[in-house]
């Protein structure tokens, strides 16, 4: 191309989709505090547990949180207390802010000794706040 020319692109798709991977696959998420993974319980308390074979430590990253699976057109959709988002943070980890809670900036926190921290006694630049997605061990 000489100076001052133009050039045009082949026109993309419309819909964008994602190539096939590990995008959806259970993920562990494990907080720098005190070296815990994220456990989330069948009667929704949130802990930490340091065994990375635990069944309720997988979090499956969702957009839009479809439910799939025997339980589907079962259980409500998930409200706002249930969503979070996600941020990568500059220091390659991720933080997790409740949806609804957007706006007081609530974050999804453990303390050393693996307990759920509350909400509003967590800020960004915490420790406790602080999660590496890890693929899980299956």
């Amino acid at each position: 191309m000489a100076d001052g020319d133009i050039g045009t692109f082949a026109a993309l798709a419309e819909r964008f989709e994602p190539p096939p991977g590990s995008y959806k696959k259970p993920k562990l998420l494990y907080c720098s505090n005190g070296g815990h993974f994220l456990r989330i319980r069948p009667d929704g308390r949130v802990d930490g547990t340091r065994d990375r074979s635990d069944p309720h430590g997988k979090c499956v990253p969702c957009s839009g949180c479809a439910r799939r699976g025997p339980s589907m057109g079962t259980l409500p959709l998930p409200g706002d207390e249930c969503l979070f988002l996600e941020r990568l943070e500059e220091n390659h980890y991720n933080t997790y802010v409740s949806k609804a809670h957007a706006e007081q900036r609530w974050f999804v926190g453990l303390k050393k000794d693996g307990s759920s921290k509350a909400g509003p006694r967590t800020h960004g630049g915490q420790k406790a706040v602080l999660f590496l997605p890890l693929p899980d061990a299956e």
